[in-house]
C-alpha cells in the first residue's frame, strides 16, 4: 500500500534521507523546512518554528490545510543550543521548546482529529533524551519530552504504532559551527536505514538506540497492542 508521509524537519540529515527512501518507494511524500531540498518528487511546505507560539499554530494549520490524508508523521526537526542554563535567553528557551515538543505536540494533536483511521508517528530524538549534557541543558530536556510524549501517546488505541529512534551524534552540517570531532559520528543515509528497518513488522511502541563506534541499533522497548512486550528481536550490527 503507497502511503503519505509528512516529514517535518525533512529538508536535511536524516529527514531529507529518509524523504529518498520513501520518494524511492513509491510513497507520496512532504517535507516542511526553511528551504526547499533538492527533491524534485516531493512536495514542499514552508515551515520555521520559532518563538513565537501564536505563529506556530497558524503555520501549522496552513501546512495541514494543503495536504490531503497523512499516514505517517515523521518528526525529525531539531536545532542545537549549547551554554550552561545562565548563558541561554528566554529567546532561546522558547524556541528550543517550540522545536522540541510543542509543535510535534500540535501536529499530532491536528492530525488525530482530522484521520479516519489510525496516524502511525516517528519521532526522531538524540541521545541527548537519555544522556545528560552540561552544556545543552534545555536540548537534552526537550529531546527527553519527546520521547515521553511518544511513549504516553503510544497509550491512545485510536493512534497507530508509534516509533521513539535516538541516534546518536549524526555527521550533518548541525555541527559545522562547532568544534565537535565528527569522525565516528553515524552518516545520515545509514541512519535514515535503520529508521526504516525499525519502522517495520508488527509492534504497537518502539524505543531504540542508534548507537556509533561501533554503529549499531539497539532496542530498549518493543511493546504489542496489549502494552506487552514483544520477543527481543536481533540486533543490526
Amino acid at each position: 500500500m503507497k502511503k503519505n508521509f509528512l516529514i517535518v524537519g525533512g529538508t536535511s540529515g536524516i529527514g531529507l534521507q529518509l524523504a529518498k527512501i520513501y520518494l524511492d518507494e513509491g510513497h507520496t511524500v512532504c517535507v516542511t523546512g526553511r528551504k526547499r531540498p533538492d527533491l524534485t518528487k516531493a512536495s514542499f511546505q514552508k515551515f520555521e518554528i520559532t518563538r513565537d507560539t501564536a505563529k506556530l499554530a497558524q503555520d501549522t494549520d496552513r501546512v495541514l490545510s494543503r495536504l490531503g490524508t497523512v499516514h505517517t508523521l515523521i518528526y525529525a526537526a531539531g536545532f542545537l543550543q549549547r551554554g550552561r542554563i545562565d548563558a541561554l535567553g528566554d529567546e532561546d528557551l522558547e524556541s528550543m521548546v517550540n522545536v522540541g515538543v510543542l509543535a510535534p505536540m500540535m501536529l499530532i494533536q491536528r492530525l488525530k482529529r482530522r484521520s479516519q483511521w489510525p496516524l502511525k508517528i516517528m519521532l526522531i530524538t538524540s541521545s541527548s533524551q537519555y544522556t545528560p549534557r552540561e552544556l545543552e541543558p534545555a536540548y537534552c530536556a526537550t529531546k527527553s519530552a519527546l520521547g515521553m510524549l511518544g511513549a504516553s501517546l503510544v497509550r491512545d488505541k485510536a493512534l497507530g504504532k508509534v516509533l521513539v529512534a535516538a541516534p546518536s551524534g549524526v555527521r550533518t552540517p548541525f555541527w559545522q559551527r562547532t568544534d565537535e570531532d565528527t569522525d565516528t559520528m553515524l552518516e545520515p543515509a545509514w541512519v535514515a536505514e535503520r529508521i526504516v528497518e525499525l519502522s517495520g513488522g508488527a509492534f504497537k511502541y518502539k524505543y531504540a538506540k542508534i548507537l556509533r563506534d561501533p554503529a549499531r541499533v539497539e532496542i530498549v522497548e518493543c511493546l504489542n497492542n496489549d502494552m506487552e512486550p514483544i520477543q527481543a528481536l536481533p540486533q543490526h550490527p
